[in-house]
């Protein structure tokens, strides 16, 4: 990667009432309709055939539902070791809507250049449907590689997501792998068992999880961070370098309810799955945030190894942690401005 600063952007269109009409049916069949419908249709089928009133049809639909669901079976591997593919990098679509809600990434510093440093990036804040990561796993020729250089690349995603129909595909090819230890360890093992530069592993992670998608308030910059240490334990562990990176634009794209919102922060504690409710401009698509979503990455934070990586101290964690913190509040200080956040503060919780 050349330089001390990159900026990866694709160019933005100008937004018609055409392309507005667009933006708002692609929201809603990709993240909507179509989910619900490869859920909800079979089961009215199901259930009309159990009441004896099915149309000629129900079989070939109970079918081919089935035939879908199986495939969750037979590549139920895929979720735990990603399996991208070059389309959704570049289909029309994604770039179109890349385009549209000015998605870019700028890299202030050089990436670590060591041979032996695997990396993880981590990302604040998490929003209601965390719509940054369009940025990571998409368009990856124009964006990611441009901005960082690293082609193996895995995105830690919650378990939840590979349980919604459509969803789960678009996620495992776009580079993401279940949220958890284990399989975090096994794809920087299997994606660069040589330690090599060409083949080091980029993992890109959500430390606040579904417990920050849930704090997400419009216009307000709220990270979950204070007791979330897992992803400075694996750094230490497996002597990777960690990296900040700070999506500004992300809390601006919803405005998230308070229905019911005891429940669903229990639901996420009970189950692991966070249930957003949200509304943007118009029904799910999103407001259009101030100059666009720009994912900011500052350098490596340079923690310290461990005496021991198989047996990592409190005091050797918390040392880490509180320098991961100092290096991504200043992060967001010193760049906030130059992207139109001046006026913002970020509470870190």
């Amino acid at each position: 990667m050349a330089g001390s600063r990159v900026t990866a952007a694709l160019p933005p269109p100008s937004i018609t009432p055409v392309t507005y009409v667009a933006l708002v049916l692609v929201f809603h069949l990709l993240y909507l309709v179509l989910p619900l419908s490869a859920i909800a249709y079979p089961a009215y089928t199901l259930s009309t055939m159990l009441r004896g009133v099915a149309s000629p049809s129900a079989p070939y639909i109970l079918g081919a539902a089935g035939a879908y669901f199986s495939t969750w079976i037979i590549f139920s591997s895929h979720s735990k070791r990603g399996a991208p593919v070059d389309f959704l990098n570049t289909n029309p679509l994604n770039h179109f809507i890349l385009r549209c809600m000015n998605v870019s990434i700028i890299a202030t510093e050089k990436m670590p250049a060591s041979p032996s440093t695997n990396l993880i990036f981590a990302c604040h804040p998490h929003g209601a449907l965390a719509f940054n990561r369009a940025a990571v796993g998409f368009e990856m020729k124009h964006l990611w590689l441009k901005a960082t250089g690293i082609k193996n690349l895995r995105v830690l995603a919650a378990t939840a997501a590979f349980y919604v129909p459509l969803i789960r595909e678009m996620w495992i090819w776009s580079y993401c792998i279940e949220a958890s230890k284990k399989v975090a360890v096994r794809a920087l093992s299997k994606l660069n068992p040589d330690h090599t530069l060409e083949d080091r592993v980029a993992l890109f992670v959500y430390p606040g999880g579904e417990k920050e998608q849930l704090m997400t308030v419009r216009g307000k910059e709220t990270v979950y961070l204070q007791n979330r240490k897992g992803f400075i334990k694996l750094a230490l562990e497996q002597g990777l370098e960690v990296v900040p990176v700070y999506a500004f634009g992300e809390s601006d794209l919803y405005t998230h309810h308070s229905f019911l919102l005891g429940f669903r922060e229990w639901l996420v504690s009970a189950a692991g799955a966070a249930v957003p409710l949200i509304s943007g401009q118009l029904g799910l698509l999103p407001y259009f945030p101030r100059s666009g979503i720009t994912l900011v990455m500052g350098g490596g934070i340079g923690i310290e190894a461990p005496k021991d990586r198989g047996n990592v101290t409190k005091e050797e964690l918390d040392r880490a942690h509180a320098l991961y913190v100092r290096k991504l509040k200043e992060l967001f200080d010193r760049e906030k401005g130059a992207l139109g956040y001046g006026d913002r503060e970020l509470k870190i919780v």
